[in-house]
Parts: C-alpha cells; sequence; structure tokens
C-alpha cells in the first residue's frame, strides 16, 4: 500500500469507507496480523489519533472491514429454484468470497458478530431453511455445520497456496515413523488439495440434511 501522503498532511478528510477499503488491503497484501492502527494511519496518510476519531479501536475497523466483504456478495440468481440448489449457490457464494480474501477468512466468519449485512444474509439462509421444512435446531445444527466446513477449507485452500509457494516448512518437525509398504503406496496416490472438494463436501452435507427432512413427519419432499 502506498500512503497518500505524509501521515497527518492530507488535503482531503478521512472517511470510514476508506479506513475499511485500506484496512482489508493491508490484510489480503501482509494478513491479519500485520494490521495495526500505526500501520494502517501510515498507508491512508494520516496520524494514527486521526483514526479514533471515526472508529474507537481495532475491533470497530475490522467491524467495519467485515461489512465491506459480506456486502460483495450478490443476491442469489432468481432463476435458482428448490432450497437445496439455493442453499447451495449461498455457500459457494461465501467460499468465492473466501478464496478472493484467504487472510480476512477470520474476519468473514465472524461477520455475524460485526456485521448487519452478514445477519442479514444469515437470516435469509434462515429463510430458505425454514421454507424447506427445518426445524429451528436442525436448521441451526446445518449453519454450525456448513460453517465449520466452508472456514476449514477456506484455510485448506491457503495453506495449500502457502506450500505450493515455498512458504510451508521444508520437512516435517521430527522424523515419524515410516509406515507399511501397502499404506505409503496409498498415501502417495493421495491427491492434492482441490477447491472443488468443497463443493463434494457441501453436497454431501446436503445430501444427508435433507435425508434427515425427509423423515420429519408431514414434511414434503422438495
Amino acid at each position: 500500500m502506498q500512503s497518500s501522503g505524509r501521515p497527518g498532511r492530507r488535503e482531503r478528510p478521512v472517511s470510514v469507507g476508506e479506513i475499511a477499503a485500506t484496512a482489508l488491503a493491508l490484510i489480503d497484501a501482509d494478513g491479519l496480523e500485520s494490521l495495526t492502527m500505526r500501520g494502517l494511519a501510515t498507508a491512508i496518510g494520516v496520524q494514527p489519533m486521526t483514526l479514533y476519531r471515526y472508529l474507537p479501536n481495532k475491533q470497530a475497523i475490522l467491524a467495519e472491514v467485515a461489512d465491506l466483504l459480506w456486502r460483495e456478495l450478490g443476491p442469489i440468481d432468481p432463476a435458482i429454484t428448490g432450497w437445496r440448489e439455493r442453499v447451495k449457490a449461498m455457500w459457494l457464494q461465501l467460499f468465492d468470497l473466501m478464496l478472493r480474501h484467504p487472510h480476512a477468512v477470520p474476519v468473514i466468519a465472524r461477520g455475524g458478530s460485526y456485521s448487519a449485512t452478514a445477519g442479514a444474509d444469515t437470516a435469509g439462509m434462515l429463510g430458505e431453511l425454514k421454507g424447506a421444512g427445518f426445524t429451528p435446531e436442525t436448521a441451526g445444527e446445518f449453519i454450525h455445520t456448513a460453517s465449520a466446513l466452508i472456514v476449514g477449507f477456506a484455510f485448506a485452500q491457503l495453506w495449500q497456496q502457502e506450500v505450493d509457494s515455498g512458504l510451508g516448512p521444508a520437512t516435517p518437525a521430527g522424523e515419524a515413523p515410516a509406515p507399511d509398504a501397502e499404506l505409503l503406496e496409498f498415501a502417495r496416490s493421495l491427491p492434492s488439495f482441490t477447491t472443488g472438494e468443497f463443493g463434494r463436501a457441501l453436497e454431501l452435507l446436503i445430501d444427508g440434511f435433507e435425508g434427515r427432512l425427509r423423515q420429519q413427519p408431514g414434511v414434503l419432499e422438495a
């Protein structure tokens, strides 16, 4: 990120939107842990105290970043019909957002705590599940399970990228016991992680919950 000038030497005022956008750019470039009030102020071209006039602390800044990220999600295509396909489309869209901003996955995942936009999208998901006949308990279980699945896959994608770029450790710490020949051959045949695996895992998750849904008395097949 290039500074807009020397700290405190700006001619135009700062805005909350600029603070959030600059913070996200820093997170995308250098990781969430690298974001500091001082570094953010330098990137914007102001003194750190200027930021506190707009947002009181780093958590407030991350709340704005979360809302900025969740606003990247557009509405689901109305041509997609049926609860199953619409729910799948929602989670795939969220996964694409995490792939675009892998260092911001923790902020995206905590969107419900940070962002009004995330809360509205969660309500939309709940509406789809309720319309399909899910009980509140089963809908909650589905969302919790899908949330864990998507975060795990998003981090796996980030780690795969780091390994592919040489950022991972060269060798494991210590020596693992040698597996037998048959297991070693099996291990060597394991494919590398791919983003398409999330879609297949999501299908399996929806299959399982759809099976439970059909077992509920009085629920018609969607």
